[in-house]
């Protein structure tokens, strides 16, 4: 069988991240994955799958809109017999529904975050995303995925969609890619991801700060581009404890988070947060490393307590992460990064949100 992905992120992106060890899941899986997206070319030795470059517009605001529209003339041109389900992303959907339909394909709308901008171009996004699963709910042939059920939910809370269209699958991590270092030591912290302020990136380095005044000896790395990053740049000039990196490789951030002891997840209670599975989350589980973050449901597994993981509430941030370090004893953090990782093994893996895919396709092809 045929898998079409449109995809509207690049190769590069890191929130491409997902898609790729699904799109290698499916063909592992032995389905034929076609990807379509912006990038001209990418590295044949990182896909097992077909790619199809499509041109788009590079002014702001207009981008997602030409990419959709080229991506539905490029499958109206598109001569294909054999069975084929399409993956789609939901900013692109709009525009390819008509097709779509017109060539009896059934499809299936990726919906790895609602819009997670600010502004007017989130606005934007809101109506573009509503739109997109009001079409999941209308069009018989077509299924949505989530990350999880609190995302389920907020769909729902939202767009009248039955129950059934639904999949889940939960961010997982390449548990070769990302591995414990043999030993470590230290207090060292880390966040990647985007460095944007809304994420409540910029509570960190003043959670440095306090350590420090505490007494408590620790370092900080911030990896990832957006809004803070000249403002995180600028303290950690001044701050020999903190070291600012620039988005880089997937292997490179593994091996920054083999270097690290307890990886951080301080975005906010809000809708966007509250409903994720942030890739990150999952990464530093297999890297081995403890967590502290702000407690909500997108950033906890489930339901259960961990040792290796504290959340606490985000008025209490700083104080508590204080406290919880100053108890940490070098033997307690080594018991722990063990478990971690054996939690990673266990649960992380991206072969269970393969499956569901993969079943969520044949069920569009039966």
């Amino acid at each position: 069988m045929r898998i079409l992905w449109f995809s509207a992120n690049s190769y590069s992106d890191m929130c491409f991240t997902s898609q790729r060890e699904l799109a290698n899941g499916l063909t592992n899986s032995g389905l034929d994955v076609h990807l379509i997206n912006e990038d001209s070319s990418i590295p044949d030795s990182d896909t097992s799958w077909r790619h199809v470059g499509i041109k788009s517009s590079q002014i702001a605001g207009l981008k997602g809109y030409s990419l959709a529209k080229n991506m539905a003339k490029w499958l109206s041109g598109d001569d294909h017999s054999e069975p084929t389900v399409a993956v789609v992303d939901w900013r692109l959907i709009t525009q390819l529904c008509p097709v779509l339909s017109k060539k009896n394909i059934p499809w299936i709308l990726l919906d790895r975050s609602p819009p997670a901008d600010v502004g007017l171009l989130a606005k934007l996004q809101w109506s573009v995303w509503r739109r997109a699963w009001r079409l999941v709910a209308k069009h018989k042939h077509s299924k949505g995925v989530v990350v999880s059920p609190k995302h389920q939910q907020f769909v729902q809370s939202r767009v009248a969609v039955d129950s059934t269209k639904f999949t889940q699958l939960p961010a997982g991590v390449n548990l070769d890619t990302f591995a414990p270092a043999a030993t470590i030591s230290g207090l060292k912290l880390v966040y990647h991801g985007r460095l944007d302020k809304h994420r409540g990136i910029l509570a960190l380095p003043m959670l440095v700060r306090k350590c420090q005044s505490a007494g408590i000896d620790v370092s900080l790395k911030l990896i990832g581009d957006g809004d803070c990053y000249t403002q995180l740049s600028a303290i950690a000039a001044d701050m020999n404890s903190i070291s600012v990196y620039p988005q880089m490789s997937l292997d490179e951030v593994a091996e920054h988070l083999r270097d690290s002891t307890i990886g951080l997840l301080p975005m906010p209670e809000l809708d966007v947060w509250a409903i994720s599975s942030p890739l990150k989350r999952s990464e530093y589980c297999a890297s081995g490393l403890l967590i502290f973050g702000v407690d909500h449901a997108g950033h906890r597994f489930d339901d259960n307590n961990y040792d290796w993981m504290k959340l606490v509430p985000q008025y209490d941030f700083h104080q508590d992460c204080i406290a919880w370090l100053s108890k940490l004893t070098q033997r307690e953090i080594s018991k722990l990064s063990q478990a971690s990782r054996n939690f990673a093994e266990q649960e992380l893996g991206w072969e269970h949100s393969i499956n569901a895919l993969v079943e969520c396709i044949q069920s569009l092809n039966d």
